[in-house]
């Protein structure tokens, strides 16, 4: 019922945000649907963090192509979950690639405060950047794999986009920033910073800690 009032709303007054998503998908060569099933999301996506919940989720705006360069499938969406306190709404890029073979893992902006006890206390990233273990938090099933994973382009990459959450977990990476809408503007240099991490992931294991 909902989801038929959005489409009358739509038709009547239309929909800037999708008529931008659709518009930024014929100029980045993706494919567009206007409304997927967030159940439709693979399994390993729906094991993330920010899938839990058992409120109603919905996708609006849904984006994909296929990534040649990295045989992934690519996809950005807004991503809509209905809480206790009203309606949040996500925008998510993921990331499907085969050559990745990732453990469950979160690397999340700190809040004030972990900031503030960052600046008296300094975890095993800061071997890696002092910068980036100021900004992050990491947690993981496999530690071992973040270690070789977080590299100094790792890191600088992050940093680029830091006040957003990367998940990852099997063939899956996600990237997002928390009850937030990226504007278009900012869309691509998101998307491309995805695109990196992958790379580093799948071909830059230089990391020095132990």
């Amino acid at each position: 019922m909902i989801d038929f009032l959005d489409d009358i709303g739509d038709l009547i007054f239309g929909n800037k945000r999708i008529d931008a998503l659709k518009h930024f998908a014929n100029s980045k060569q993706f494919q567009f649907r206007k409304k997927v099933l967030a159940e439709k999301l693979p399994i390993e996506v729906q094991a993330m963090q920010f899938y839990d919940g058992k409120r109603r989720k919905s996708i609006k705006g849904y984006l994909f192509k296929k990534d040649i360069a990295y045989d992934s499938f690519n996809q950005i969406f807004d991503y809509y979950y209905s809480g206790d306190y009203g309606s949040t709404t996500t925008t998510m890029f993921l990331y499907d690639c085969e050559s990745l073979d990732l453990p469950s893992f979160i690397i999340k902006p700190k809040g004030g405060l972990s900031k503030l006890g960052s600046i008296f206390s300094k975890s095993e990233w800061s071997f890696v950047s002092g910068e980036f273990d100021k900004g992050f938090s990491v947690e993981s099933e496999d530690l071992n794999f973040m270690r070789t994973t977080i590299t100094i382009q790792f890191a600088e990459v992050m940093l680029g986009i830091k006040d957003f959450t990367i998940e990852g977990k099997g063939s899956h990476l996600v990237i997002y920033k928390r009850n937030s809408k990226v504007d278009i503007v900012d869309m691509d240099n998101v998307y491309e910073s995805g695109r990196e991490l992958i790379d580093i992931i799948i071909n830059d294991h230089s990391a020095e800690i132990v």
